[in-house]
């Protein structure tokens, strides 16, 4: 193994010279092409106008646009350093604030440390104006009054408030209070802050607390204070009181618990002044009890955006999964009847309220097609009654939301042939796309296939969907190599459209243009397929029954695709996708190669040094977890790994999958004599956020794949 090592470490440092190709064929072409393509990043909007960060290539640009006409203006521009750019908002003189780089991350490697800044770009400026010069160490919760004069931020427990109009002067510093700060939010008229004080970190137990301050009266008030966790704060539109979620954080099993019911979540409105308050809702107890917010991905179902909102009717809106599905309800501010106002076997993925508190836009799939999303719109107007909303076309897929004044919204949408797309939705009526052209017409590569919804059984005979994507020119009997790709997560879904975002989504559409077969698996576990599919008994940590679904992908596309050749499929899977296929790999004969990304091999590590979640000692099912996570985990059975070769790609800064997942796997690998590959990415983050990392990685998984599946054209990989 030593020799293969080295020669893999020669051939990348030879390869990468010059310009940057493993070969010179299309297929290295095509990395260079689809890894320029635009996209999407940050979005924000105040009043009718927009500013956007858009990623081509090495190149990250900051553009605001304005109505009417929604020219695009480039504001900042930002070479290949990894930083993360996060658009605040506007600020004075309309000009756009946006917060550089996170706190103790640099993949760029610079001497003197991680850049992390907050600026002020504004049109006719060559520079930015550096507002806040250092804000690494703690600072989180950046927050913009709504006329673009005060910056609140947080460092810790320690709340600074910055005057636009006075930026010269330092940031005062508000007060100081236990725990840590985070989701501030400034009141309507801008004369107060809510914000959510978190003080699990004095390990004391894992709660918090909703926090209001007066800055005219210096006073800090908590919000009702109860025993659990709350979030998701939201002011009623006159300012005088407050509503947010409260919910029971679960036992520290979380990883391994069934959650299809918990403690009851509750909807709390509170007056500012007086902090006094009460529950005008409580979810009932059993099946769907849990809070599931909207947008909310995380293993554990919390989170997510606009867990509640207050219209200007006062009646508040929330996520609730009593039916199994996650749907949108209502009930007056001080508390009633509560009503159901989206129904039906869907779920709603993401809510983002209109301008003035008049109701909201979202995305939802549909009973007639639980695979793409559609956009709606419910208003006080119409009893809060859902009407979809029309896109830039009847073909083009919605997947983020932005509300603008009036009655225009702005949209990320794409098809199955177009990359994604910012597009603004103008009051009048008008779709006018704001970000770069897609250019896929210019990329040197096989047609993109219509793709195919399909059902997958698993052997122990739960379905799950999948996408599947025919290459044009597949001819013949067993000529062509296909590619498993499995979504991270694990709380996501995959569409058949193209989706902004590296580590899943580009690799995915690299295979599609180079010419494989491609299936991606919507595995048991994920969203968009109610509470059922969501939470399955054997999932995870407390079974790898998920992992039956991708095993079962491939014998799918043996069973239907003459094509296929049975030797040659592979199996690609980032973050907890990695999970899947080292799992699969370990599992099972039918992958003739692998490819982990930021991947999961062992469950106790993912809990007790990835997240700091050490099991109780005095717990009575601590030696039942501890096995059922051992034997979930594709460590425990890497004395059945036959000699599926694997590549590990990581990252050493990421802070969702600690490296030692990969390092753990790659020598146990290496100590059973198995092929093994691995590229590693010194002070990069979960994502790889260089474009050089990015093309890195994908040129060692098209050379990967190459060496073990064998050429898209037909020729057989010489194993």
């Amino acid at each position: 193994m030593t020799n293969i090592i080295s020669r893999w470490a020669i051939s990348l440092s030879f390869i990468y010279c010059g310009f940057g190709f493993f070969h010179a064929d299309a297929g290295q072409k095509h990395i260079e092409q689809i890894l320029n393509l635009p996209q999407v990043r940050t979005v924000e909007t105040k009043g009718q106008d927009v500013a956007w960060a858009e990623t081509t290539g090495p190149i990250t640009r900051l553009y605001v646009a304005r109505s009417p006409s929604y020219d695009r203006v480039l504001l900042e521009e930002f070479g290949d350093t990894g930083d993360a750019i996060q658009i605040l908002g506007f600020g004075p003189n309309d000009g756009v604030i946006f917060k550089r780089g996170r706190s103790g991350f640099d993949a760029a490697h610079r001497t003197d440390g991680p850049v992390v800044d907050v600026q002020l770009a504004r049109e006719g400026r060559s520079d930015p104006v550096i507002l806040l010069d250092d804000v690494s160490d703690g600072f989180s919760a950046p927050a913009l009054s709504s006329d673009g004069r005060y910056l609140a931020f947080a460092k810790g427990g320690d709340l600074f408030q910055l005057d636009l109009e006075k930026r010269k002067q330092a940031p005062k510093k508000l007060f100081t209070s236990r725990g840590y700060i985070t989701e501030l939010v400034f009141s309507p008229q801008n004369n107060r802050l809510a914000f959510v004080s978190n003080r699990g970190n004095y390990n004391r137990g894992k709660y918090t607390f909703v926090g209001v301050y007066d800055p005219a009266k210096e006073t800090l008030e908590y919000m009702q204070p109860g025993l659990g966790t709350d979030q998701n704060v939201t002011w009623s539109p006159e300012g005088d009181r407050v509503a947010f979620v409260r919910f029971g954080f679960e036992p520290r099993t979380w990883r391994f618990s069934l959650h299809l019911e918990g403690a009851p979540f509750d909807i709390m409105v509170a007056n500012a002044a007086t902090g006094e308050g009460k529950a005008v809702f409580t979810s009932e107890t059993g099946y769907g009890s849990r809070f599931n917010g909207f947008g909310a991905n995380g293993y554990w179902g919390t989170g997510g955006d606009h867990g509640v909102v207050w219209l200007d009717n006062n009646e508040l809106l929330f996520p609730y999964e009593k039916t199994g599905w996650r749907h949108i309800y209502a009930i007056p501010a001080a508390g009633g009847e509560v009503r159901q106002l989206t129904q039906g076997e869907f779920e709603v993925t993401s809510v983002v309220p209109t301008e003035n508190n008049q109701g909201v836009i979202f995305l939802s799939n549909s009973e007639d097609d639980l695979h793409r999303l559609g956009l709606y719109r419910l208003g006080v107007d119409t009893d809060l009654a859902p009407k979809r909303l029309s896109t830039d076309s009847p073909a083009s897929m919605p997947f983020r939301i932005y509300n603008l004044e009036g009655e225009g919204f702005v949209y990320v949408s794409s098809t199955a042939q177009t990359l994604a797309r910012l597009m603004v939705r103008t009051a009048e009526g008008d779709h006018l796309q704001l970000s770069s052209e897609a250019m896929l017409d210019q990329v040197d590569a096989k047609p993109i296939p219509d793709p195919k919804i399909v059902t997958i059984t698993a052997p122990d005979g739960v379905e799950t969907p999948a996408i599947i994507y025919e290459p044009a020119d597949a001819e013949g009997a067993k000529t062509k190599p296909a590619v498993v790709v499995v979504h991270g997560g694990p709380r996501l879904q995959d569409y058949p459209v193209w989706r902004s975002g590296y580590t899943r989504q580009l690799v995915r559409h690299y295979f599609i243009q180079k010419g494989y077969y491609v299936l991606t698996t919507n595995y048991r576990g994920g969203s968009g397929y109610g509470l059922d599919f969501r939470e399955p008994e054997n999932f995870g940590g407390r079974g790898a029954g998920d992992v039956k679904d991708t095993i079962a992908a491939a014998r799918y596309l043996i069973d239907n695709y003459p094509a296929i050749d049975p030797d040659r499929i592979g199996v690609y899977g980032h973050s907890y996708g990695g999970h899947h296929v080292t799992n699969a790999l370990a599992r099972s004969d039918i992958f003739a190669a692998g490819i982990s990304s930021a991947g999961v091999g062992d469950w106790t590590v993912e809990m007790e040094k990835d997240f700091n979640e050490k099991l109780q000692f005095n717990i009575p099912e601590r030696v039942e977890i501890e096995g059922l996570a051992t034997g979930s985990s594709a460590i425990s059975v890497i004395d059945q790994w036959g000699d599926e070769p694997t590549l590990f790609i990581h990252g050493d800064n990421d802070g969702a999958a600690a490296m030692q997942q990969s390092l753990e796997l790659y020598m146990a690998l290496r100590r059973r004599g198995i092929e093994t590959e691995a590229v590693v990415f010194p002070g990069e983050s979960h994502g790889y956020s260089r474009h050089e990392n990015r093309r890195k990685a994908m040129m060692a998984i098209d050379a990967f794949f190459e060496k073990y599946l064998g050429s898209v054209e037909g020729e057989n990989a010489d194993q």
